[in-house]
């Protein structure tokens, strides 16, 4: 085994840990410490563990008071391979994921073809094997599968099925929910995860705005915000609510929540007795309809931007622990795609690389402490989506961690390591960034 002394955990003191066999063991504060080496000989600086399987057994690296966090695990990825490779692939994903912190994906199923089947849930889990990142796959319904989605939940790559309960993709497009309560296993074991927008208020907007979709102005693609309304996301949520409460009576989680009204109503949910969490992408605590002017279509995604005022209250109910978890909800697209009119301009942006920068300035505006927001960007997702073991420095869990360096980060366009190549946090400051990355003990990035 190999000892890390001197390290500084999430709550500022510091600690020590073993790892051996790819596993922390003997986590402890620094005071408690068995001093079972010699400290008169030379101990390893925390830049030369590359691989911990490799010291010799019984070294002893000195962190120096190096920032020690958990991994991260980002449960709402978009791989885009199979069929939109030139997008993202892969392999592309797991540089991304190592680069921002993170260790393990949970991915959502608007690929091509959609993975809905499980011919195509075993095609998409051999690729994500290849990358050597550590993921689950989340499988989508529609009306030709409905009847199989209980199969396609005992897979064991398959950690949720994803229900895009407003039309965002192609077949992926579900809203009949007596039907889903009726096909759904009936252990529960496994999350029923929401885009919630109603249809029928997207498209009453649409009625009366298509006319303005032609412009490629940035400013123009404001009324991307009008179409997909807060109230589409409020009424979506809603119905969705009342039926886990009345007909499903099992676990549900509500993706990139983008409202405050949102996180109230899950919040009265909860109070009901309803078993529901949420989660919140950065860039609706980060951006709001006031940038459209400044970066357009590069700022496009579903659930949309919403007004400076519904993000400081998002904030402000984020700071308070009304969230339950942090998702990039990272959705790359070529700039070439991006940059068109409004009406053919493709929603998403990504962030994936950013991971842990990002998670620490949500953390800075959101008055949440380091401790909570590793909660939210850790611990609770690796136990809603099944990744066991995972999500915490504690005996016995995978030793996943990262190395956080406390000093700004400035985030430069010409190093995004995702292969689309551009991000819209290009020339921020952000508070902190990940110096190194650990995966079961082995360190991932940098590589070496």
């Amino acid at each position: 085994m190999v000892r890390v002394v001197n390290a500084k955990n999430v709550e500022g003191g510091l600690f020590s840990f073993r790892i051996g066999a790819g596993r922390f063991a003997e986590v402890c504060s620094q005071d408690q410490l068995v001093r079972d080496f010699d400290p008169a000989s030379p101990a390893i600086a925390l830049a030369d563990l590359t691989d911990a399987a490799a010291l010799p057994a019984g070294a002893v690296v000195d962190a120096q008071g190096a920032l020690i966090a958990p991994a991260g695990i980002d449960v709402h990825v978009h791989s885009r391979e199979p069929g939109l490779a030139h997008k993202e692939d892969w392999q592309s994903l797991a540089r991304a994921a190592w680069r921002g912190g993170v260790v393990a994906v949970a991915d959502m199923p608007n690929t091509l073809p959609p993975t809905m089947t499980q011919a195509a849930v075993e095609a998409k889990a051999a690729l994500a094997r290849a990358s050597g990142l550590e993921f689950r796959l989340l499988a989508g319904v529609g009306a030709r599968n409905v009847e199989s989605v209980a199969q396609l939940l005992a897979l064991p790559d398959v950690c949720a099925l994803k229900v895009f309960y407003g039309k965002t993709t192609g077949e992926l497009m579900y809203d009949d929910l007596e039907t889903l309560a009726r096909t759904l296993p009936a252990d529960g074991q496994k999350l029923v995860v929401f885009h919630s927008e109603d249809q029928c208020t997207v498209d009453g907007n649409l009625g009366r705005l298509a006319p303005l979709l032609h412009q490629t102005d940035n400013a123009a693609f404001t009324v991307h915000s009008e179409i997909r309304s807060s109230e589409a996301a409020h009424k979506s949520t809603r119905v969705i609510l009342e039926w886990a409460r009345i007909s499903y009576k099992r676990p549900i989680h509500i993706a990139h929540v983008s409202t405050p009204l949102e996180v109230e109503l899950v919040a009265e949910a909860r109070e009901r007795g309803v078993p529901v969490t949420c989660e919140v992408a950065p860039h609706h605590l980060l951006f709001s309809t006031a940038d459209y002017p400044r970066l357009g279509p590069l700022v496009k995604m579903n659930p949309p931007l919403r007004s400076p005022a519904e993000v400081e209250s998002l904030r402000r109910l984020v700071g308070q622990g009304l969230v339950d978890l942090f998702a990039t909800d990272h959705a790359p697209h070529l700039l070439a795609e991006k940059r068109v009119e409004i009406a053919r301009s493709p929603s998403g942006v990504p962030a994936l690389e950013l991971y842990y920068p990002l998670l620490l300035e949500v953390a800075r505006v959101t008055g949440l402490s380091l401790p909570a927001a590793c909660a939210m960007g850790a611990t609770r997702p690796a136990a809603l989506f099944g990744f066991s073991g995972k999500g915490a420095i504690a005996d016995g869990f995978a030793a996943d961690f990262v190395w956080l360096s406390p000093d700004a980060r400035q985030v430069k366009g010409e190093e995004v390591v995702s292969k689309c190549g551009w991000t819209p946090y290009d020339g921020w400051q952000l508070p902190g960034d990940v110096l190194a990355t650990w995966n079961h003990g082995r360190q991932v990035y940098p590589a070496r």
